[in-house]
């Protein structure tokens, strides 16, 4: 697969250029482009991120440290593998996150952060109207990192960013489908509705909810391939 080469220049300070690198890296695996089991190859990476190998290993170290990348045999790396086992318990562990970042959002968040979910929430729908998958995906992002800023619980909410981008690529499978993404959608617009109205229970209920049949279509779906491997 050829990937575009990145708009990246090597006059941006260390931090930046390190870190967009990373995000880069971090993005294409959560969106597919890049498949569990699937081999990085440093060469590539440099050159379609227009960056050097030193960038490109301390990025792929980083990614295995959150568990996105692993390491076979002479150290090479490749796209982490998630198994039915492990989605359960990330989905588990989600869970419990989610419904305590919306319990503390009812009671905490401002009016800034009120505002950021009604347009969040219409951004969903016209993205899903247009047919704009990186638009979804993009939103569905947002929409957490606004529930945990609100949330006020900064250590909370590393903890699920990690979780969450672990399975990224089963989100982006989801969401890639029409039926399912206006399935999505519709939870989504439950979630924030009980959100605006500052409902715990009801946000959290709306919540369960959703990870549920998100969980429930994953781990199906990953059974499925172990057993056409196997």
């Amino acid at each position: 697969m050829t990937t575009a080469k990145v708009d990246l220049t090597l006059e941006q300070p260390v931090e930046l250029l390190r870190d967009r690198v990373l995000a880069k890296i971090r993005w294409a695996i959560m969106a597919g482009h890049y498949p569990p089991g699937g081999r990085l190859l440093e060469r590539e990476l440099c050159e379609a991120l227009g960056v050097s190998r030193t960038s490109v290993r301390e990025a792929l170290r980083q990614l295995e440290i959150e568990q996105l990348v692993a390491t076979g045999p002479r150290g090479r790396p490749f796209v982490a593998v998630v198994t039915a086992e492990a989605a359960r318990s990330i989905y588990e562990l989600r869970e419990i996150l989610e419904c305590a970042a919306a319990r503390l959002f009812t009671a905490r968040a401002g009016p800034a952060e009120m505002a950021a979910l009604q347009v969040l929430a219409a951004r969903f729908r016209k993205a899903l109207e247009s047919g704009d998958l990186e638009e979804r995906l993009a939103v569905k992002a947002e929409f957490y990192e606004v529930l945990f800023k609100g949330a006020g619980n900064p250590d909370m909410a590393r903890v699920f960013v990690q979780l969450f981008n672990r399975i990224g690529f089963l989100r982006y499978r989801s969401l890639a489908k029409q039926e399912r993404a206006e399935r999505r959608a519709s939870e989504l617009d439950d979630i924030v509705e009980r959100l605006l109205e500052r409902d715990a229970e009801g946000s959290e209920a709306a919540i369960r909810q959703h990870i549920g049949a998100v969980a429930r279509a994953a781990i199906d779906w990953l059974e499925s391939q172990a057993g056409r491997d196997g």
